[in-house]
């Protein structure tokens, strides 16, 4: 435990024995101190040229430089011949040399020294870096002439009025140290046609030149080229077109005075807003704007072309007052326009003389889907001062509505309209009327919005055909028709289908089996012979007819021999009935009787028969049964 707590207290003493030398290494580093110098070959000169210049940097410190140094030309680039790449790091009382060509301009001759510059970083004792410069110049000396000439143009003023007059000043200078000559200045012919002309000018003296034009409806434009000699040389000299402006003022000064409220009780503060909009293209400058009773409102005001000036004061007002602005505006036309605002009178109540009216509008619909459209508002208008509201006139922008012509304080009256809109949008209503002081006062509503959405079409259904029976629906659109519903109709539309077919066939055998039972009819027909109705008859026993009265009827229906010529068995069978009616229509008298509702009907008297002839008596029962069969057939 001993040894190891001596191990760390070794170890700590080495870290403190760091951090001290650190420190003293770098208090060593800020007392470096670094001697510059350079020297120019040639170092006089009779034009700008390229010059040899020599540059010495010493490290004249007592330790070795940690932070290399980095050496600046005049044009502030690195020189790249000294040292490594253009930066060195230099030992303790030693230093860096090199040369470096550069080309020297007339300014650098005219200021007469060139000056290069070192830099390098300095750690002080808290550890901070701060970066250090330091410069080097060389004389040079001008030994031959120099020829320069410096023009300065103006325009005065810069935008100009119609029908006034415009000056462009050229300012001459003799920059250099030779005299100039024949110096001739030449404007653009919108300006002016005449050149002007100086016949010389010394070193360092000026002159100056002056055009005047008179500004038309046109801008003028101005191209000015200058001319002149230095000895047998000649030089020339154009300055850039300029465009002079012709005025087009543009001041929008309708109500350029508003206030938050023209109405307040006593004591209570107003906002005043002054707007200007500059719509030309005048620049106005220092403006200032007064008021008659309160002074200086706002001074040294600056109003662009394309731009509004736009400023506020608030007032507290104990009694009624009328403001009106008065504005100063000097232009760069060189005029200076006084203008005054629109007057704004706030008016001062006691407390129980302001009039309070608020408006709320309702519409019955917030979306139109045609234009015009008909909309029903409804305002709601309520007195909420201390006093009787008389004739409150309601209005949409400058559209008359209708005249409540007195509402009581607190009390609401609403009132409905239709009206046609003609397009979608906002819409506010307002309510006018006379305050106690008969100043006419307004209240706006809140705003509405009326959205337009064209109507949705709706979409043209596909029918789905149903087989008989018949039935009204309303069928749905497919589109929005589940899948099983879907598919259920198809089911029934093929049920349907097999429904028709079966229908046609059973009507088509309908058909056949009819013709079939008419054709079996008509050959039944055929085949027997009917008898003949009567009034009444008894068809108990076949009727008896008096031979002498209808002898040739039977005779022509049952002829005996076209019966034998017919092959057909049931011919044959009449055939021998009707030989046994004739022999008893020989024998059997007639007699007519009478029935219970008076009418006749004819019937027989069958004799009795012998008891030796039974054959003859079984052939009315045969014949009553053959009858039978053929009622039966013919039903059938």
């Amino acid at each position: 435990m001993y040894t190891h707590n001596a191990m760390k207290k070794i170890r700590n003493l080495l870290v403190m024995l760091l951090v001290l030398l650190a420190v003293f290494a770098m208090s060593a580093f800020a007392a470096e101190d670094v001697n510059f110098t350079i020297s120019v070959e040639p170092s006089s000169l009779t034009k700008p040229g390229d010059v040899t210049v020599s540059i010495r940097v010493v490290n004249a410190g007592d330790k070795d430089m940690t932070e290399p140094v980095v050496l600046y030309d005049p044009d502030g680039n690195i020189v790249a011949g000294f040292g490594d790449g253009g930066q060195a790091l230099i030992k303790k009382g030693e230093y860096v040399s090199a040369q470096d060509t550069y080309a020297v301009t007339q300014k650098q001759l005219d200021e007469g020294k060139l000056t290069y510059s070192v830099s390098y970083n300095e750690v002080g004792k808290d550890g901070a870096v701060t970066v250090k410069t330091q410069t080097a110049s060389a004389q040079l000396t001008f030994t031959g002439t120099r020829t320069e000439l410096t023009v300065n143009r103006t325009i005065d003023p810069e935008v100009v009025r119609n029908g006034n007059l415009v000056s462009v000043t050229y300012e001459l200078y003799n920059a250099g140290n030779v005299e100039i000559t024949n110096i001739r200045v030449r404007e653009d012919s919108s300006v002016s046609r005449s050149p002007q002309t100086v016949k010389s000018l010394a070193p360092g003296a000026r002159q100056t030149v002056k055009f005047t034009a008179t500004m038309g409806n046109n801008d003028l434009k101005s191209a000015g080229v200058v001319t002149y000699k230095a000895g047998s040389e000649s030089f020339e000299e154009k300055l850039p077109e300029a465009v002079i402006a012709r005025a087009k003022p543009g001041l929008v000064l309708d109500n350029i005075l508003t206030a938050d409220k023209t109405a307040i009780s006593t004591g209570e503060t107003v906002t005043l807003k002054l707007s200007i909009a500059n719509n030309g293209n005048i620049t106005y400058s220092n403006i200032t704007v007064t008021d008659p009773a309160y002074g200086e409102i706002f001074t040294n005001l600056t109003l662009g072309p394309g731009e509004t000036l736009v400023r506020e004061k608030q007032f507290t007002l104990s009694k009624t007052t009328s403001f009106k602005y008065s504005i100063t505006l000097p232009d760069n036309t060189g005029v200076t326009n006084t203008v005054s605002s629109n007057e704004l009178k706030i008016s001062v109540y006691d407390p129980s003389q302001v009039m309070h009216i608020s408006v709320t509008a309702q519409a019955d619909t917030a979306t139109i889907a045609r234009i015009p459209a008909d909309v029903k508002f409804a305002l709601t208008v309520t007195n909420n001062s201390t006093m009787e509201a008389k004739n409150v006139s309601l209005y949409h922008g400058d559209t008359f509505i209708y005249t409540i012509d007195k509402l009581a304080p607190s009390k609401s009256v609403t009132i409905e309209r239709d009206f046609t809109v003609s397009q979608a949008g906002k819409f506010r209503f307002t309510a006018k009327t006379k305050d106690a002081l008969d100043n006419t006062v307004a209240f706006d509503s809140n705003e509405i919005v009326l959205t337009y959405a064209a109507p949705t079409v709706a979409p043209t259904a596909e029918p789905i055909i149903t087989p008989a029976p018949l039935v009204t629906a309303t069928v749905a659109p497919i589109e929005v028709l589940d899948p099983v519903t879907v598919k259920t109709n198809e089911v029934l539309k093929y049920a349907a289908m097999a429904l028709c077919g079966l229908f046609g066939l059973t009507f088509i055998f309908f058909v056949v089996t009819t013709i079939a039972r008419g054709k079996r009819r008509a050959a039944s027909k055929k085949a027997y012979d009917h008898m003949e109705l009567g009034a009444k008859r008894d068809y108990r026993e076949p009727a008896r007819r008096d031979r002498k009265e209808q002898p040739e009827t039977i005779e022509e229906e049952f002829d005996v021999k076209k019966a034998v010529e017919s092959s057909r068995p049931s011919d044959e069978v009449l055939r021998e009935e009707l030989e046994a009616e004739k022999v008893q229509a020989e024998t059997a008298p007639v007699e007519h009787q009478a029935d219970e509702n008076g009418g006749y009907h004819l019937t027989r008297e069958v004799p009795a028969a012998p008891a030796e002839a039974p054959a003859e008596e079984e052939a009315p029962r045969k014949r009553n049964r053959r009858a039978d069969r053929n009622k039966a057939n013919e039903d059938e």
